[in-house]
């Protein structure tokens, strides 16, 4: 795991935590666009960066993230914030700094799919990961990026709004990337064998789950609804699974930093 920060270290701390196949690099559109009020903190997680490591299980990764919290001396987080599966990890760091009485202003999480699905099902999306993953396994950038851009689960994903990702896709394939049997096995369960942790209403009040309102993702939403009545829930129309971030990355950095000062 490795980390990417911007920003003055003295202003108070946010975590950006970014999805499946990408890096901490994907989320500095918008994180540079709030280092003005605060330390931006960008990890990319392990088995998708160039450091020879593999993705852990969930709580291999939140406790990465929650030591370099630690090791650095930040006692506090302003938000942190996750993407598609880095929703997921982002949900159970914020459960472990409740566990630690380290304050939470903010959680916000973009497009996590919070499912629980049998084994058939992981072991039937295991397969799709592998194979999507092998597109990145070429030194033809170009190649990589339509391979991308045409996979059947990117389409499933973003329907007809697939230009939103040319981006974050041209970022994701400008080098070769090798992804492990171990990371591909990890990110399917973390994205798809999720168990809620507890938290009290008082916490749950620090809570946004966010989603665009045509995404697979959203379905997720009546489970979290169950689990955390006293979150907020907000919806987006016109934008694929994560797209607005992608697309409108100022705009994306406004909401965060208004959803900061509203609590």
């Amino acid at each position: 795991m490795t980390f990417k920060t911007a920003g003055d270290r003295q202003n108070p701390a946010v975590m950006l935590i970014h999805g499946m196949i990408s890096s901490g690099a994907d989320c500095e559109p918008f994180g540079r666009c709030l280092a003005d009020d605060y330390y931006v903190i960008m990890p990319t997680l392990d088995g998708h960066g160039d450091d020879g490591t593999d993705l852990l299980p969930l709580d291999g990764e939140v406790e990465k993230l929650v030591g370099y919290l630690k090791e650095n001396g930040i006692r506090s987080l302003a938000m942190v914030q996750g993407s598609s599966m880095g929703a997921e990890i982002a949900l159970a760091v914020a459960a472990r700094l409740e566990e630690e009485n380290i304050p939470l202003t903010c959680g916000f999480f973009d497009g996590g799919p919070f499912f629980h699905f049998n084994p058939v099902f992981r072991a039937f999306m295991h397969r799709k990961f592998r194979s999507l993953v092998k597109v990145f396994d070429t030194d033809d950038h170009e190649a990589a990026f339509n391979g991308l851009m045409n996979n059947p689960f990117l389409r499933f994903v973003a329907k007809d709004k697939a230009a939103q990702y040319e981006p974050l896709i041209r970022s994701v394939t400008r080098k070769r990337r090798h992804f492990s049997e171990k990371t591909v096995k990890n990110l399917v369960d973390i994205c798809y064998k999720c168990d809620l942790p507890t938290f009290s209403p008082d916490a749950q009040k620090r809570m946004v789950f966010f989603f665009s309102d045509e995404e697979p993702a959203r379905k997720s939403r009546k489970r979290l609804l169950r689990a955390y009545p006293s979150a907020e829930y907000r919806d987006i129309h016109g934008y694929a699974h994560c797209g607005f971030q992608t697309a409108q990355p100022e705009q994306y950095a406004e909401m965060l930093r208004l959803a900061i000062q509203k609590r």
